[in-house]
């Protein structure tokens, strides 16, 4: 598609003052690296984060959203996602493996008694992107506090003290040409100075221009350079005066690339001076366009003219970041130009918002329009006080996803690029974009090996080696674990192992495997696991990120009080798989239970368990229809499907209320199930049929003895997915709450078939801001601020 709307751009462009300017017929070396280069799948992952300050005791709650780089949608290959936390030594204090499910995944992460106050990073990366040296995994910095180290929040007064930078539009400044010079001037602090004024003087003192910032720091100046002459900048800031000398050589020859955009066009000059033109005369030059999916080439030839310029309707170019580099005749890149293109990004926002009210909790819905019912879609929701000092985030889904990967080093606030689009905003993103330089593509390391080192990973597999060869015609079972069915497995002719393949425990999960011996008997496995992954691989990068920027307006000292204890994780069961052990036990036990019993006694046997993945498919085998009770609406279970009424369940002697928990009760856990289709000696309870399931107290693995099983502790499993508990406060009201307190955090909503999202919560004490960000599988991205007063 891409492909096919670069080639288009040869209709549209319109020609100035050239003399020659046609495509590249030739299949020149750096090209083919290119395009093999790029034909290479990415990702991209970006992390929703419910902070960007935490109080020592909280919980950072995080979604994950992981892209297919080129066509922006949910990436459907990978599921690991690694996610790390190290501090300013680059120490990793915490880290987890999370499933990712459609290109998404959340969790949690317990800022417990390893954090005290200071910056941390966050980074997530899945194993594929460690291929590329480009910023496609994510990473931002937070802040703690911890009140036992840091007890009051100040005001800091900082050095008034300046960093100025000037950078030439494509690298080069050139005598006798006008030349755009970005500007970026930051504090001490390194963040950028907003709307701060400057001259630039040459060597006569002599005033030749001026600017003035933006609100992060960055403007720009045009500048007829001579080669004769020196310059130099001039800035008042804090009744301070500042000088900088321009800092770059004007050069006597070369060439310049430059952009402008004039409302829907694209405005592209390639400039040289009189001194340089007779040089280049006849000589190839190449222009590149490209977006990291596909790209188009030009050749360019100069002769009586200094200037070639070519108009291309935005409408033409690819959404998002693309790039324009020049190569000389050698094919060296000369000079690089990156430009934005804001078409085609598909954003949605809310456009109705209501809330109601049921005792002390409430609901808000967001209508958002143009989102497809039958698309999966996931929404995360951080609640923040609308005062809050703790949301400084740099980066939003959409400057993660189409802006940071395509650029060297962290931009400040990226994040505002994307928030009320308008002409402005456009002008200010491409001066950010001048002030870039070069892109994050390496033009002298595109090589890609034929086989990556680092590939897709979905889930976790195991090498078992068969220690002994009378046992290589046997077969071997992964007993079933959470939702994992039982894998059996056989070992090929001429080979001593056998693999088991996407598999996904988490830390809550035994791992057992069986060997079957004698067609049916169930024997230890004694196996050599080789898991792989075993354990979370090491991310090599120098990208650093911005810390959050703090700007507090109170003057008085406020007093930091931590969160009370939060409420704790439950206890996590650890699975079983239980199994009688012989025929014999299992003979003696039916005619025992058969002589207290009026229904059918089934007695779970290994084959049971391994036939069938869930109690609710074995009671599916001998008659049990599962349906909805019509007046409950809730889960039922019928003896047939003509029956009035649903029937009667115990779980040990005592009825269950809700009988969700069949679907998921696994049969390892079940010793055996008495199943009255009619009710007989049950009384009036048992007019439509009773159920009574009993579970068993011993494991077959080792019962008595008896191992059926072999457990293996496998060193890395996936993070079992945790709750966010919203933190409680010794107070709700107050500066502390309302600028570093925690309403709520909602990793995974969905937008309904209506159109709605809806967000229950329990009725804050303040005014709220939601911070909403999301995406849609067709590549739409969902990213809104709502500020709400909530009487």
């Amino acid at each position: 598609m891409i492909k096919s709307t670069l080639t288009s751009l040869s209709s549209v462009l319109i020609l100035f003052l050239v003399t020659f300017f046609s495509f590249s017929q030739n299949t020149n070396d750096i090209f083919e690296t290119y395009e093999e280069y790029v034909d290479t799948p990415r990702e991209v992952v970006y992390l929703h984060l419910n902070k960007s300050t935490y109080i020592k005791g909280e919980n950072i709650g995080f979604t994950a959203y992981i892209l297919d780089k080129k066509e922006k949608t949910p990436s459907l290959i990978t599921t690991n996602l690694y996610i790390n936390v190290s501090d300013k030594n680059n120490n990793v204090i915490k880290q987890q493996l999370v499933r990712v499910a459609n290109g998404i995944a959340s969790n949690v992460i317990k800022i417990d008694s390893l954090f005290t106050s200071g910056m941390y990073n966050v980074r997530a990366y899945t194993n594929y992107m460690r291929n590329f040296n480009e910023t496609n995994f994510f990473t931002e910095a937070v802040k703690v506090i911890d009140p036992d180290v840091e007890p009051y929040i100040e005001k800091p007064v900082v050095k008034n003290s300046i960093d100025a930078q000037f950078l030439p539009e494509s690298g080069h400044l050139l005598h006798g040409i006008v030349n755009n010079i970005g500007v970026v001037i930051k504090d001490s602090q390194g963040f950028g100075l907003a709307y701060v004024s400057g001259e630039v003087l040459d060597n006569n003192n002599k005033v030749l221009t001026t600017f003035k910032t933006n609100s992060v720091g960055i403007g720009k100046f045009p500048l007829l350079a001579n080669i004769s002459s020196t310059y130099w900048v001039k800035i008042n800031y804090g009744n301070e005066n500042f000088s900088f000398p321009l800092g770059h050589i004007v050069e006597k020859n070369g060439v310049v690339l430059s952009v402008k955009r004039l409302k829907s066009k694209l405005f592209a000059s390639i400039l040289t001076n009189k001194e340089t033109l007779n040089q280049l005369k006849n000589n190839r030059y190449t222009l590149m366009l490209h977006n990291g999916k596909d790209y188009e080439i030009m050749d360019i030839y100069f002769n009586d003219k200094t200037v070639i310029n070519k108009v291309i309707e935005f409408a033409n170019i690819p959404s998002g970041t693309n790039i324009l580099t020049l190569f000389d005749e050698n094919e060296k890149p000369i000079a690089e130009r990156l430009f934005f293109n804001y078409e085609g990004i598909k954003i949605v926002d809310s456009n109705k918002v209501s809330a109601t009210k049921n005792a002390d909790s409430i609901t808000i819905n967001l209508n958002f329009r143009g989102v497809s019912s039958e698309l999966y879609n996931n929404v995360s929701v951080s609640v923040l006080p609308q005062d809050t000092r703790s949301y400084n985030r740099h980066n939003n889904i959409l400057s993660q996803v189409f802006l940071q990967p395509y650029v060297k080093g962290p931009i400040e606030y990226g994040k505002f690029y994307f928030e009320n689009i308008d002409e402005k905003k456009r002008y200010e993103l491409d001066n950010l974009l001048l002030t870039q330089g070069w892109s994050s593509y390496d033009w002298n390391n595109l090589f890609i090996p034929e086989k990556l080192p680092y590939p897709f990973e979905q889930g976790i597999s195991i090498i078992a080696n068969v220690n002994n060869k009378d046992h290589t015609e046997d077969t071997f079972i992964l007993h079933h674990f959470k939702d994992s069915q039982p894998r059996y497995k056989q070992v090929s002719d001429g080979d001593n192992s056998l693999i088991f393949e996407n598999l996904f425990p988490n830390e809550t999960n035994r791992i057992f495997i069986s060997r079957i011996k004698n067609e049916e008997d169930l024997v230890p496995a004694q196996l050599y696991l080789q898991p792989v992954p075993n354990s979370i691989p090491e991310l090599r990068t120098n990208f650093n990120p911005l810390q959050p920027k703090f700007n507090y307006d109170i003057s008085q000292r406020l007093k930091v009080t931590a969160p009370l204890n939060q409420k704790l994780d439950g206890v996590q069961e650890l699975e079983e798989i239980v199994v009688t052990s012989t025929r014999d036990k299992k003979f003696l036990k039916t005619q025992k239970l058969n002589n207290h019993g009026f229904g059918s006694i089934k007695v779970i046997t290994q084959m049971d368990r391994l036939t069938y993945n869930s109690l609710e498919q074995y009671l599916s085998f001998n008659r049990v229809y599962k349906g909805i009770d019509p007046v409950t609406s809730e889960t039922a279970y019928y003896s047939s499907r003509q029956t009035q009424g649903p029937m009667t369940v115990f779980l040990d002697d005592t009825p269950l209320v809700s009988l969700d928990i069949i679907s998921t009760y696994t049969m390892a856990d079940v010793d055996y199930i008495e199943i009255n289709l009619g009710g007989l000696g049950e009384g009036f309870r048992g007019l439509n049929g009773v159920i009574r399931i009993y579970s068993s107290q011993n494991s077959f693995f080792d019962s008595r003895g008896n191992k059926t099983a072999e457990e293996f502790d496998l060193p890395l499993k996936f993070s079992a997915k945790k709750k966010f508990y919203v933190p409680q406060y010794n107070s709700y009201y107050g500066d502390f709450y309302t600028g570093y307190g925690t309403i709520d955090w909602k990793p995974d909503l969905k937008i309904n078939d209506n159109g709605t999202l809806s967000i229950k919560m329990e009725e804050p004490t303040v005014p709220v801001t939601l911070f909403i960000e999301g995406m849609v599988e067709d590549g739409t991205f969902i990213f809104d601020k709502k500020s709400i007063s909530i009487n």
